[in-house]
């Protein structure tokens, strides 16, 4: 299943993570906000985000 992960500020100014699924419907979200981002990233790797770079879709030698 392809799904984006979102990363957000909520209105307490915490770090929270959703899983977006087909039809934009919120897979998993995080249990509680994070005061920095990186706690935040930390326990959305560890249900499972990997992060992957976008690709160049430009021709080589470009």
């Amino acid at each position: 299943m392809n799904v984006i992960w979102r990363f957000y500020m909520d209105g307490g100014q915490r770090w929270n993570w959703q899983q977006i699924g087909a039809g934009q419907a919120v897979v998993a979200e995080s249990s509680k906000g994070y005061t920095n981002y990186e706690a935040c990233l930390a326990n959305a790797k560890d249900r499972g985000y990997v992060f992957l770079p976008a690709q160049d879709k430009r021709a080589p030698g470009r």
